[in-house]
């Protein structure tokens, strides 16, 4: 029996599986399916969509497994379905490790090796093929997701699979668009509608397009608006019309290199091509008046051509020129890596020697006004004016080319083309290219900006856009792009406009443009690495000024002009728009929402940078559209503003959808308060918690968050409209939450695959936080709590109000109630938060968690601040606690864990490796535990933890205990046997 009047996400969600195809998708950068429309910020894998608008339609059976294994299925995350997916084969080496004996005798020859096996020679390829059959089905899933594509990749499920799902789902569906339609009819009686109001880079509206349900979608940003268009117009489109559109990018292409031909540019004497310029500022030593170009490193490029830059220094002129000098010893690259002129935000002069800092060399003033110090001080750089391409010889910052990539095309004796790249120092023939450059833009430069193919409007002021005027002293959004940059791009936006014939095509050169503009300004960074190269703007979430930077050459444009278009034709019906979230008039059945939440991202002022190219041409393709960021409209800021505009915006939703739609807020999971804010507005707002998901993927990125971590982890929030009446007390509250965290705890233990975990502390970690907030809207008012005043109190205060106190409550039920397996519930209870979290840490390790935001939930459950000393690695996707031996004796007693009997035990584990014997471990212990017998009270639970501790020994993935595990098993015998 099917009940429609819960969806399978409200009762269950396989999010270990889901994290990982989320960052398996994450991995894929380039290559995922949405990022080569253009650049948005936090984009949602689609694959995250897909499950969740899967697990919002399918309905739930008094079968949960089955209807997991239903759900699993359909997203191609069964054994089935991995099998489908597998693209790679396995290496023969692993094929060989993992065949039993019987097996390598079978198919491997007798003088085979682990590290050298081969098949016998009568060995068929299907015999092969089974092989691979056999060992990817005992690959774990993470193993199994190398060797195999997307989800998205797989077309279509076989015939039986439709069979088994039709049968449980008493549906008649051969394909995902028809499920979607025919489980849209049976909860809701039409094809589901589903809405997002925020929709960005277009992840929620182009999945639930892909899937077969109409889409509603809009954004404040009319860029973010373009993007989703694109997504389901282009990357929507038929393979006929992205052929088509393939070819107006070439022809467009085709043109613009004929006219930089006929200009010669880009040419030297010899009839190399340049393909990439470096530029870098230059400024005058304060202390020796000589003018040094401002260098951050000397390297040019490594690998294959080990190039580097070498100042030599003019006396007659007090400056210095830059040599350019190809295939240096790797000892003359390490040399230019310390021979800096910039370092630490300082001038290094490498004349005097002394050291400016780059604030004193801008002359910021310090007034004693209250300030942002890296954005709004006031300094003596001259303000550009929206007509300047290139800095004034006058200007304390000034600009040089300092190195050239050239092409060389030579034709081998077989009549094949090579290229040879060379770097080369710019001659007279290439300063002459750059004057030649600046003439021809400023013959096109006023035409060019009233046509809109160069901007023509002002930096606002703002979080981010305040660092370019600060740092630069530009003040128009044209002055981040020097003269070549702005002549070619120009020139393409020109052509392009001359030959696009529909609004597909105009489209899509507008997304070339944009992707122009983010891959080759000011702020490109050059890539010194193995394979030189200009890189993006947005490597992080800001506008970062740069005092050298790569430019691209027109070939070096054909990576990001034209780009792989990956084509799922797209039948929905859609409505795509800029609009204030808070004006949302069409009604779905189900709102996917990913708000701006309390400023993490200053998406109005980023895409303003693109909006400077776009705005004639956005008017010109959709007249009915405005064409400016309305950034005094964005959701935006914290506190009393911020929380008004967003129970108005989720009020307004939660009226355009009927009684029985859904709606899914996702956000990323940050502290308890932000938790309770969240809960309050969206109770405010009519809505009611009926479960919450994490899904976790990071990826290593520079520059994002501290040490070099970038952490995603995305909380699901699912809600329906409140209905209640009722109003609870706050002192019944606390027996009603204790009650629901721990039924959602041993529901989820219950449902879990033992052999592949789905649930990690983090889970239930959030399953506590939602099952609070499940209780607390579950009513219409709760006697004592005054929601609007504490939404008007600032997030900063100190104070905890009685949601965050309930939300506490409930962390604290659930980590009392999740001990870990082997352990004494009575030792658990009484050892520190900090031993906790240490045990949990190495469970968590135990089941192959090493991202750091699973980590991170435990240190908040357990109210644990100081914990990066407990690690031997941080890194993401990497994250591992110290061993006893990794630990050795620092740190002891010097905080709360070094004081701690868990730390102590450690030590006494680390006297045993290093004698070799469990006598020193043994007097350790009794040594530090001497008074008041104090040793034969802690006797049991030492043994506990040495217990715990032994069980790592035989963990294949935990070899780096497997030496300190054996003793404290050794350790562990001797202390129960002690005193006998």
């Amino acid at each position: 029996m099917l009940d429609y009047s819960k969806s399978f996400i409200e009762t269950q969600f396989p999010v270990s599986k889901v994290s990982k195809e989320s960052y398996k998708e994450r991995k894929a950068v380039q290559g995922q399916t949405l990022t080569g429309l253009g650049k948005w910020w936090g984009r949602k894998p689609l694959i995250l969509v897909r499950a969740t608008i899967l697990g919002l339609l399918l309905p739930i059976s008094e079968n949960p497994n089955k209807d997991r294994d239903i759900f699993l299925k359909l997203l191609t995350m069964d054994n089935e379905g991995l099998l489908m997916r597998k693209s790679k084969n396995i290496p023969t080496k692993q094929v060989f490790q993992l065949l039993t004996n019987n097996e390598k005798e079978k198919y491997f020859s007798t003088n085979s090796t682990v590290d050298k096996p081969t098949y016998r020679k009568e060995i068929k390829k299907t015999e092969k093929d089974h092989l691979q059959q056999l060992v990817f089905n005992r690959l774990s899933y993470d193993d199994k997701l190398k060797y195999s594509d997307r989800p998205e990749h797989i077309k279509n499920l076989p015939e039986s699979a439709w069979q088994e799902i039709n049968d449980h789902l008493e549906t008649t569906a051969s394909n995902l668009q028809e499920l979607t339609r025919q489980l849209g009819e049976k909860r809701y009686g039409h094809v589901p509608r589903i809405g997002d109001c925020f929709a960005g880079g277009g992840s929620i509206p182009f999945e639930a397009g892909r899937m077969g349900a109409d889409i509603y979608a809009s954004d404040l940003n009319p860029v973010a608006s373009l993007l989703t268009w694109a997504s389901l117009n282009i990357a929507g489109a038929n393979h006929e019309e992205i052929a088509k559109l393939q070819e107006f990018q070439h022809k467009v292409y085709e043109e613009t290199n004929n006219i930089i031909l006929s200009w010669g540019i880009e040419e030297n004497e010899q009839g190399w091509r340049g393909n990439a310029y470096l530029y870098c500022n230059e400024t005058t030593c304060p202390e020796c008046r000589y003018k040094i170009p401002l260098l951050p490193t000397l390297i040019i490029g490594r690998g294959p051509t080990n190039t580097i830059a070498r100042l030599e220094k003019d006396s007659i002129n007090k400056n210095y020129k830059i040599k350019i000098i190809e295939n240096v010893s790797n000892e003359e690259l390490k040399q230019a890596e310390k021979n800096v002129t910039i370092n630490d935000y300082s001038l290094k002069c490498p004349n005097c020697m002394n050291s400016t800092p780059i604030p004193s060399i801008r002359k910021d003033k310090d007034d004693g006004i209250l300030r942002d110090y890296r954005y709004n001080t006031p300094n003596e750089l001259r303000k550009w004016d929206n007509t300047d391409f290139k800095n004034q010889d006058t200007d304390i910052f000034t600009e040089r080319l300092y190195c050239i990539r050239y092409e060389e095309v030579i034709t081998d004796s077989n009549g094949n083309e090579k290229i040879i790249r060379h770097f080369v120092e710019p001659n007279e023939k290439d300063i002459e290219n750059e004057h030649k450059v600046e003439a021809l833009l400023r013959e096109r430069f006023n035409q060019w900006r009233e046509k809109g193919y160069l901007p023509n409007s002002l930096i606002e002021k703002g979080w981010n856009t305040n660092q370019l005027t600060y740092e630069k002293g530009w003040t128009n959004w044209s002055n981040l792009y020097n003269p070549r940059q702005l002549l070619l791009t120009g020139l393409l936006f020109e052509v392009a406009d001359r030959f696009a014939e529909n609004r597909k095509e105009k489209v899509i050169a507008l997304l070339g443009i944009n992707k122009c503009a983010n891959w080759n300004s000011k702020l490109s960074r050059w890539d010194k690495g193995k394979s030189p190269s200009v890189k993006d703007i947005f490597y992080n979430q800001s506008f970062n000024t740069l005092f050298n930077y790569g430019c691209r050459g027109l070939t070096l444009y054909k990576s990001i002009w034209f780009f792989n278009i990956n084509s799922y034709p797209i039948n929905s019906k859609s409505i795509i728009k800029p609009l204030n979230a808070s004006e949302v008039e069409y009604e779905s059945d189900i709102w996917i929402t990913d708000p701006p939440y309390a400023d993490a991202v200053h998406y109005h002022e980023l895409a303003e940078l693109f909006l400077a190219w776009d705005k004639n041409m956005i008017r010109n393709i959709f007249p009915e559209w405005y064409s400016d960021s309305k950034r005094v409209l964005a959701v935006k800021g914290t506190g009393e503003s911020f929380n008004k505009s967003m129970i108005y915006i989720y009020k307004n939703l939660s009226k355009k959808m009927p009684d029985n739609g859904t709606q899914v807020v996702m956000f990323t999971h940050q502290d308890t308060k932000v938790w309770a804010e969240l809960a309050m507005i969206l109770w405010s707002s009519g809505l009611r918690v009926v479960s919450a998901w994490n899904i976790a993927t990071e990826t290593e990125s520079g520059g994002l968050k501290d040490g070099g971590n970038y952490v995603k982890g995305t909380v699901l929030l699912i809600l329906k409209k409140q209905t209640s009446e009722d109003i609870a007390f706050q002192d019944e509250l606390y027996r009603k939450i204790k009650k629901e965290v721990q039924f959602q705890i041993d529901s989820m233990r219950n449902l879990d695959d033992k052999e592949d975990p789905n649930f990690t502390d983090a889970d239930y970690l959030l399953a506590a936080y939602a099952s609070s907030l499940k209780v607390l809207t579950a009513y219409k008012d709760i006697e004592g709590i005054d929601v609007q005043y504490e939404l008007s109190k600032s997030r900063n205060s100190d104070e905890e109000n009685p949601i965050e106190a309930l939300i506490n409550k409930a962390v604290k039920i659930a980590y009392d109630y999740l001990i870990p397996e082997g352990v004494d519930s009575l030792v658990w209870r009484d050892l520190l938060p900090e031993e906790r979290f240490f045990i949990r840490g190495l469970e968590l390790e135990m089941g192959n968690i090493y991202q750091v935001s699973a980590y991170q939930e435990l240190a908040r459950g357990f109210g644990v601040k100081d914990y990066k000393d407990m690690f031997e690695n941080f890194k993401a996707n990497s994250v591992r606690l110290k061993t006893a031996t990794e630990y050795r004796t620092r740190g002891v007693d010097n905080d709360v864990f070094g004081s701690s009997l868990m730390r102590h035990v450690l030590v006494s584990l680390y006297q045993c490796v290093q004698a070799e014997s469990t006598v020193e471990g043994i007097n350790y212990l009794k040594a530090k535990y001497d008074q008041d017998n104090e040793y034969w009270d802690k006797r049991s639970a030492i043994m506990e933890i040495l217990g715990f501790i032994s069980r790592f020994e035989n963990i294949s993935h935990m070899k780096h205990w497997q030496n300190d595990a054996y003793y404290a098993r050794l350790l562990q015998g001797a202390v129960r046997n002690d005193g006998i």
